[in-house]
């Protein structure tokens, strides 16, 4: 069977990673293509709205945090106030795309090397997943996970050196989106809509 094309939009290179290995896990029957954005979450909303557009003629997903809206449903009626097109899924992380790797706990655990039990059950009630990882890495027995994820005592920055890289190792290496999907409601409706996503590609 083949596969059905796709472009993506993220917000940085972060959610673009997360997309693809959601996809590539949950929808065989999509093929990811070229990512757009990558610029933050202000560039995706002054653009939403010429990719709406140019879904008419080229299917495209896109992963947003929710970050501080209320609920996905608000921020879509924010977006799209005259209706979105089909051939556009948008998938929103609560709050952001940290909660749904947290999610995934036992493995976050085993990656930052502390005890299951300090991982939130329920991650997507955290209001900034991201400090709660830094957190929690304070907690680590591992010294690399320490000096890359934490931040440097008297450091301006929000997390260390190489957060990023450590991230996407766990991304790519050990999350998995269907064991994470119990503990992140976000992350199981964005689940299902990948696996009933059915664009039509113009011949």
């Amino acid at each position: 069977m083949s596969r059905i094309p796709i472009n993506l939009i993220a917000e940085g290179l972060l959610d673009e990673l997360v997309l693809r290995q959601l996809i590539r896990q949950v929808s065989p029957h999509l093929e990811a293509r070229v990512c757009y954005g990558r610029r933050g979450r202000a560039w995706i909303e002054k653009n939403v709205g010429i990719y709406n557009n140019a879904a008419r003629s080229w299917p495209y997903v896109a992963l947003v945090d929710l970050e501080t809206n209320a609920c996905p449903p608000e921020l879509l009626q924010k977006w799209f106030p005259n209706g979105q097109n089909p051939n556009l899924q948008i998938r929103i992380a609560v709050r952001t795309v940290e909660a749904w790797l947290l999610a995934d706990r036992d493995e976050f655990a085993k990656f930052l090397s502390i005890p299951v039990h300090h991982i939130p059950q329920q991650p997507e009630l955290e209001q900034h997943p991201k400090q709660t990882v830094v957190n929690l890495a304070r907690r680590s027995t591992s010294r690399i996970i320490l000096e890359d994820i934490v931040p440097a005592p008297h450091s301006p920055g929000l997390v260390g050196k190489n957060y990023r890289g450590q991230i996407e190792r766990f991304v790519i290496e050990d999350w998995q989106a269907e064991r994470a999907k119990v503990n992140a409601p976000s992350l199981q409706r964005a689940i299902q809509a990948l696996k009933n996503f059915r664009p039509v590609v113009p011949g």
